[in-house]
């Protein structure tokens, strides 16, 4: 048996080191401090993956919706009722299979490959194929369910092509097949990424048979082969990869928290101690191995409870004694991890790029009083327009509205890229004065002046760059039913410089409007007969709903470039220049239509073609409507524009109306209207506004509606009508460009120097001059800086001589 003495004196020996270790302050406050790091290097790498991959997704999904247009538009271009119609001529005509592809070329441009093959195919030669024929035969039988089949990518004539198919007929029981063969350009340009956010992004192939095929990637490939996040492009094979970061459990999170508390209580006890360490004297410390060996002795000398009470002590504290704290080591701060160091050709992008881009998009216009023109405000997008300009714009929108007791304001924007900004900033504005707004989203300029009428109290915001190119946008304001022009328009600015604008804190609700803008006109007009008619969106806004709401009417309608396309890839959407007509004019011969119609970019303008290729201009379409309106409205005043002929005027009288010229404007105009109660009001431009059964403004497609029903109550064909209709010999607007500016001191010198024999002269917007056998005019436009000229005759001659007249 060991001695009592001893087995004390060996624990006392084992003990001693590891109570000296625990006893130390710094070992809590190390351990502690270790603790809380580890913890924070766990939660903020944890949180850096996850922002990793939050970047990823959202650039992954950037790219989906890119490459998803062009897939659309295909998938669209298959099915539309034009195609279909020729691919059933095709099956049996050769000639019309060349119209086929001479149609889907001009509908897209990356179109290589067209071909008709019958319902029999699938137990026909295959070899007759080509070299992608097993991939041609799943394509077939893929269209049972909806038509189409996914669209591919397959190998002919050696190289890469986009593919499509669409049965021809009924699905079920297709009378043939439509293959589409298109440059694989048409979807690798919707996916050039130069910048991965988050270090990887990849386009690939994936038809469920084979390995996927990488198409196109960009950055550093982290081998993805299992692990990447793959997002789907719809009705297409191919698939958008990007790193794949799996989210934190909630356990981990507890993990990281609870070690993070208990690195906090001992660093905060390892301070404590150390705190009370510096205050006792270092011979006042007990040694705590001792403490049992004083406590037994105590006990039997009677020191203690057990024993008897001891002689008081003397004192024994004898001189005073200063004590030095023990010295102390302070704790070692924690090594930082070192961070490697990064060159700038290991980086996945140029950091001074990518700087000066975010200064650029950062940088604000400012606002100028030249955006504010005669009858809407429109600029040039980041040159003197961006969201915060339009955010200056809606406070004075809002301001003036809630002043004229004419709230909320319906807010829409046209299809344009830079819309989507410019509407944000409006809607801010607006709201930012206590003005409510109704959100209708992308629509027609004249579906915005519905909803204005119908679920506001007329006033709304209409973003547009209308008939401009794609850079250019603006706004179209009405506040309780009377559109803005002339200093009404520069108020706004000056109350934007002047500081009186509301302040408040406004509401915003969204609504769908184009349902019941389709029902209010289908209500109002039924065709008495069928019309086929071709409707040219010309890539603009009116794709949402032109062709639905003609169908509604009693048409039969062929789209013509539906798809919305801010860029306008086409043609420029102006039907008022005969270029852009050229394809409206073969795709109504080609499919032997009734009539033809186009719209501008916001579609509150009306263009019209014949079967016979003629530009039919609005000026004598108005004699259409002046006559139709005046036969139930006798001596109504018919108000037209200086651009128009001088044809109208005795039309017009003829008719038993009042005939007024003004100036040009679609706010000037409505306004007009008002002020002598007109029932219709046009323009040269194709603007055409209605009183008569209508709310008085200008929509394109209601336009159209109306002049559809004249010529369907008819027994002549749209041709013979039209061509009935008085003519002259004229030209089309003809625009001279200038600089910003001088189109307007330029009529300022014309007006003040130019002399014409034998001519009624009018100045009310330019200068015209009616000639006894044509007339002629020059004026300044108010939405680009362009000269706008046209001259009209009865004769070749008399239109030179005019011509010659404003030669200066």
């Amino acid at each position: 048996m060991i001695p009592e003495n001893n087995l004390k004196k060996d624990w006392s020996g084992i003990l001693k080191p590891v109570v000296d270790v625990v006893n130390k302050p710094r070992v809590f406050i190390i351990t502690g401090a270790v603790l809380i790091v580890v913890a924070a290097i766990m939660l903020f790498g944890g949180s850096g993956n996850e922002r990793e991959g939050e970047l990823a997704l959202q650039q992954g999904r950037r790219a989906v919706s890119q490459l998803s247009a062009p897939i659309e538009s295909f998938r669209r271009l298959m099915l539309d009722e034009q195609v279909q119609a020729l691919a059933k001529m095709a099956i049996e005509n050769e000639n019309a299979a060349k119209d086929l592809k001479q149609y889907l070329v001009g509908r897209m441009r990356e179109a290589r490959e067209v071909s008709i093959h019958p319902p029999d195919v699938l137990l026909s030669d295959i070899e007759a194929l080509g070299e992608s024929a097993y991939i041609i035969l799943d394509m077939f039988l893929s269209t049972s369910d909806t038509g189409l089949a996914p669209i591919q990518l397959l190998t002919h004539n050696g190289q890469r092509m986009l593919a499509g198919v669409a049965a021809i007929g009924d699905p079920a029981d297709p009378e043939g097949f439509l293959l589409m063969l298109a440059d694989s350009e048409a979807l690798f340009a919707n996916f050039n990424i130069t910048l991965p956010e988050a270090g990887y992004i990849a386009l690939e192939h994936n038809n469920g048979r084979f390995a996927p095929l990488t198409l196109r990637e960009f950055g550093d490939d982290p081998g993805l082969s299992n692990m990447g996040l793959r997002l789907v492009i719809p009705g297409s094979l191919f698939r958008v990869v990007v790193p794949h970061v799996a989210e934190r459990s909630d356990a981990s999170g507890i993990q990281r928290l609870l070690m993070f508390l208990i690195g906090g209580l001992l660093l905060a006890w390892g301070l404590i101690k150390r705190q009370i360490s510096l205050h006792i004297p270092v011979e006042l410390q007990p040694d705590p191995l001792q403490l049992s060996d004083i406590d037994e002795k105590s006990t039997k000398e009677g020191t203690g409870p057990a024993g008897e009470q001891p002689e008081e002590a003397e004192s024994v504290t004898g001189p005073e004694v200063t004590c030095e704290p023990e010295a102390v080591e302070e704790p070692a701060a924690p090594d930082e991890p070192e961070l490697p160091e990064v060159s700038l050709p290991d980086l996945h992008f140029d950091p001074e790029q990518r700087l000066s881009a975010r200064r650029r998009k950062a940088a604000p216009v400012e606002l100028t009083a030249g955006i504010f023109r005669a009858y809407d405000i429109r600029g040039i997008v980041g040159q003197n327009l961006d969201a915060g300009v339009a955010r200056q714009v809606g406070q004075a929108v809002g301001s003036l509205a809630l002043e004229k007791d004419a709230t909320p304001v319906v807010v829409g924007r046209d299809g344009r890229d830079s819309g989507a900004d410019l509407v944000d900033g409006m809607v801010e504005g607006i709201t930012s004065t206590g003005c409510d707004v109704v959100d209708v989203g992308s629509v027609p300029t004249g579906t915005l002046y519905y909803g204005a009428y119908e679920f506001g109290s007329g006033s709304g915001v209409m973003v547009t760059g209308s008939h401009n190119p794609p850079d250019y946008n603006g706004f179209k304001v009405m506040i309780g039913g009377e559109t803005l022009s002339g200093e009404m328009i520069k108020g706004l600015y000056h109350r934007i410089t002047s500081g009186d604008l509301r302040v408040g804190k406004g509401n915003v609700r969204g609504k769908d409007i184009l349902g019941s803008y389709r029902e209010r006109i289908s209500q109002d007009i039924q065709l008495e007969r069928p019309l086929k008619v071709v409707a040219d969106c010309g890539n603009g806004i009116g794709g949402i709903c032109a062709a639905d709401v003609l169908r509604a009417i009693g048409a039969e309608v062929l789209p013509l470039y539906e798809e919305v396309d801010g860029t306008f890839p086409h043609h420029h959407p102006d039907p008022s220049e005969p270029e852009n007509l050229v394809d409206l004019i073969q795709s109504v011969q080609l499919m032997d239509a009734d009539l033809g119609v186009a719209f501008d970019g916001d579609a509150d303008r009306l263009g019209v073609v014949t079967p016979a290729g003629d530009i039919i201009y609005p000026d004598r379409i108005m004699m259409l409507f002046a006559r139709e309106i005046l036969g139930r409205n006798p001596g109504a005043t018919i108000i037209y524009d200086v651009k128009c002929t001088g044809h109208l005027d005795s039309v017009i009288k003829f008719a038993g109306g009042q005939s007024e010229m003004y100036k040009t404007g679609h706010s000037l105009i409505k306004n007009r209207m008002k002020e002598v109660d007109a029932p219709f009001a046009g323009e040269m431009s194709g603007h055409f506004f209605f009183s008569d059964r209508w709310y008085g403004f200008d929509c394109g497609i209601y336009s159209a509606a109306r002049l559809l029903e004249i010529l369907a109550r008819d027994e002549r064909t749209p041709q013979e009508v039209l061509d009935s209709l008085p003519n002259s010999v004229s030209t089309p607007e003809l625009k001279i460009e200038l600089e910003e500016g001088q189109n307007h001191e330029f009529i300022r010198q014309f007006q003040d120097e130019a002399t014409f024999e034998n001519a009624r002269i009018s100045t009310i917007d330019g200068v015209r001059a009616d000639f006894p056998d044509g007339w002629g005019l020059v004026r300044a436009s108010n939405t680009t800086p362009v000269l706008v000229l046209r001259f009209d005759a009865d004769s070749e001659e008399a239109l030179v001589r005019v011509k010659d007249a404003f030669r200066v």
